[in-house]
């Protein structure tokens, strides 16, 4: 069943090309990273009254999907005849620093989170629903850092899945929708709040 789950979205001729230690490594971080992302959405964020259109609703359902369908596609034992043990000592000193980066990029995404929630919330109470300009952490340099933290996060599993032939569409998928995200965002608070940061930059900071 799995197998031709698989050969229906890449293709019969899929080869295997990431190990299981790369892989099991990629879909722990991600699997850590979704975790994350439900607490955000459950326990941290404080939502407006606006709505999000069904069409984005069901584009983040698709983009998880093909995520793990990317990585299960080229992963040796989700491939015919080429089931492979795990030996750890294949991973490189490289993908254990992007492992590094990922959670500490993912770390900060939450700090930003909370930065965003306390411009809403006081004595853990929610007393404002509208939008104020963010202070503090990585928005002392740049409009969105949500946004730049979500693209390191991808390209740091784009290393470690380096053999990858599919996964590095994933990534350039999020580093174009990231930063036209970002690109708008950084718009949008320079239009909305007179007294806006000017050496803010929109999504690296000192640079652009």
């Amino acid at each position: 069943m799995i197998y031709c789950l698989l050969d229906a979205s890449l293709g019969k001729s899929r080869k295997a090309l990431i190990s299981p230690e790369s892989g099991f490594l990629a879909m722990t971080l991600l699997t850590i990273h979704c975790w994350k992302r439900f607490y955000e959405s459950h326990y941290v964020n404080v939502f407006s009254d606006k709505k999000m259109h069904i069409s984005h609703y069901l584009v983040g359902y698709l983009h998880y999907t093909g995520t793990l369908i990317s990585i299960l596609g080229e992963l040796h034992g989700f491939v015919r005849d080429s089931d492979k043990s795990i030996d750890w000592h294949n991973l490189t000193f490289l993908q254990i620093v992007c492992a590094n980066i990922f959670l500490l990029s993912s770390l900060m995404q939450l700090q930003s989170n909370f930065i965003l929630v306390n411009l809403r919330k006081s004595n853990n109470k929610v007393v404002f629903d509208g939008y104020k300009v963010p202070h503090g952490g990585l928005f002392e340099y740049l409009s969105s850092p949500l946004q730049l933290t979500e693209i390191i996060i991808y390209l740091s599993v784009s290393v470690i899945l380096w053999q990858s032939n599919t996964f590095h569409y994933v990534t350039l998928w999020v580093i174009l929708n990231q930063v036209d995200c970002a690109i708008m965002e950084h718009k949008w608070y320079k239009q909305t709040f007179q007294n806006y940061p000017k050496k803010r930059k929109i999504l690296i900071p000192y640079l652009f």
